[in-house]
């Protein structure tokens, strides 16, 4: 088989593409929550760390929020959430704005506070994510709504 050198460039150029496509689809299925074509938010470990590194402790439990928030709380404060929860469309780790006003706006030492949401519960297939939400904060706080941003219920 006789090859010019155009021919054989282009021949390593396709193989080189062939390689980068292979390494790309590997990657993407050893971390399925970053797939964009899922719906699915990245995983985005929660602004809830102490100074040492360390979720701050949750020594009681507020009235009112269920067992399962505290659950999810303890899978987004180690990063696992939503991809922990095994059901795609389940969303977590977004920016939320709060631009009514609801949460405090700054810390005590006038540092201003940013939020980020996640849904409680893992997404049904067939069914719209419900109302049940957390809010982390970058002061370690995280507030629970049961019904969709209506109300809040401090966790921590």
């Amino acid at each position: 088989m006789n090859l010019s050198g155009k021919r054989i460039g282009g021949l390593l150029a396709a193989a080189g593409v062939i390689v980068v496509l292979i390494v790309a689809t590997l990657a993407l299925r050893s971390h399925p929550s970053s797939s964009p074509s899922t719906g699915a938010a990245t995983s985005h470990p929660a602004a809830t760390a102490t100074p040492n590194g360390t979720p701050p402790p949750m020594t009681t439990r507020a009235p009112g929020v269920p067992d399962r928030a505290y659950q999810t709380l303890r899978e987004i404060d180690a990063g696992r959430w939503p991809g922990s929860a095994d059901a795609p469309g389940t969303k977590g780790g977004d920016q939320w704005m709060n631009r009514g006003g609801d949460l405090p706006r700054t810390d005590p030492a006038g540092k201003k506070i940013t939020y980020r949401e996640w849904d409680v519960n893992p997404k049904k297939p067939g069914q719209s994510r419900d109302a049940e939400r957390i809010i982390t904060g970058s002061d370690s706080s995280a507030y629970y709504t049961g019904d969709h941003y209506g109300t809040f219920t401090r966790m921590r």
